[in-house]
């Protein structure tokens, strides 16, 4: 009982330390940068909560992190790597935006959900490519999923640049999004839209599955012993296959939801790195997926305490890429860790057992 309560209390301030750790380096650099520290800190640390417009703004923020954050949780818990989620975000967000301009003529309801399955399948077959790699060619997913993100990435600028480029919005930017075609708004004048709600329950839908279903459990045993796994009959080249693609297919939708939320119209560059963060909010969750919800809150927060910080003190809005930064090497130093040790302790095994 009292090594189960250690273990325990050890795993929580695992979790924990991050962004403690994060947090009082954000307090350094606000005392090295600012020439006024008290209203620095009141602007970066309490504003956010100062009223509902910046609370809205906060959680609209945390919505596609959320989903990108659950995106990497599915790959990473069948012990893949999907560094592509940058690109499927920013593919997902444009194809979401073309759908509905396209379907415009239809009540806007229906235009949104019947783009948004299809922004997931097309995902979920893009990343669903690395995984069929993988499986047939023994190809790093690693490296095919960053390749293919990044080509994706490039392949929508061109096409916010040309075919879908509105040349009234004075932007490399698409059409207006129809009003009846986008998320509900819950709190204008600020960001917060209905798609909060579809993270919860994605959020929520994944941790049923992962935890209490035959195929999550073959998920987590790929993760965990592939090995072992062939032996006990579990198709591991299926699984492989279909985790990339629920991964993909998650990411693409997180892209659709903040363009049919939070954006006007898809913009170039929209995503500020919402791929990249995911992963982040993911290794700080420990892979569970209802902790990815206050993950990606804290990032979110940090986000809105360096808008606010800029806005009321003399902070730049920088602030907050540095604290992100520090959060990412933290805890991926603590997933490097955790994986050689793992490594170590089955090398042993197979010592004892050889």
């Amino acid at each position: 009982m009292s090594r189960t309560i250690s273990r325990n209390h050890g795993a929580t301030w695992s979790a924990l330390f991050p962004p403690l750790l994060a947090l009082a380096f954000g307090t350094v650099v606000i005392l090295l940068t600012s020439q006024m520290p008290l209203q620095a800190f009141a602007a970066f640390f309490l504003k956010p909560f100062s009223a509902t417009f910046f609370v809205g703004n906060w959680l609209a923020g945390a919505t596609p992190l959320i989903i990108t954050g659950l995106a990497a949780c599915v790959a990473f818990t069948a012990g893949a790597f999907n560094l592509g989620l940058e690109g499927q975000v920013y593919g997902g967000a444009v194809l979401a935006g073309f759908l509905v301009l396209q379907m415009s003529h239809l009540p806007g309801w229906l235009g949104m959900w019947l783009a948004l399955p299809a922004v997931f399948i097309a995902g979920g077959a893009l990343a669903g490519l690395s995984g069929w790699m993988r499986v047939k060619w023994k190809v790093d997913s690693l490296l095919s999923t960053f390749l293919i993100g990044n080509i994706l990435v490039f392949v929508c600028d061109f096409l916010l640049e040309g075919p879908m480029l509105d040349p009234s919005s004075g932007l490399s930017a698409s059409g207006l999004i129809p009003d009846p075609a986008k998320f509900w708004q819950l709190s204008p004048p600020s960001l917060l839209h209905a798609g909060i709600f579809l993270s919860i329950f994605l959020a929520i839908v994944l941790a049923w599955m992962l935890k209490g279903s035959t195929f999550g459990y073959e998920i987590r045993l790929v993760g965990k012993n592939v090995g072992f796994s062939r032996y006990g009959g579990i198709p591991v080249k299926r699984v492989y296959f279909l985790a990339f693609f629920l991964s993909g297919g998650l990411a693409a939708l997180a892209g659709a939801v903040d363009v049919l939320g939070a954006q006007e119209r898809v913009i170039r560059g929209f995503s500020s790195g919402y791929g990249w963060n995911g992963i982040a909010v993911a290794l700080i969750a420990r892979n569970h997926p209802l902790l990815v919800i206050p993950a990606a809150l804290f990032f979110a927060y940090l986000e809105a305490g360096a808008q606010t910080g800029g806005l009321f003190a003399d902070l730049s809005p920088e602030i907050a890429r540095l604290i992100q930064s520090v959060v990412f090497f933290i805890v991926s130093a603590q997933a490097l860790s955790d994986y050689f040790s793992r490594k170590r302790v089955s090398g042993k095994r197979g010592v004892l057992h050889g």
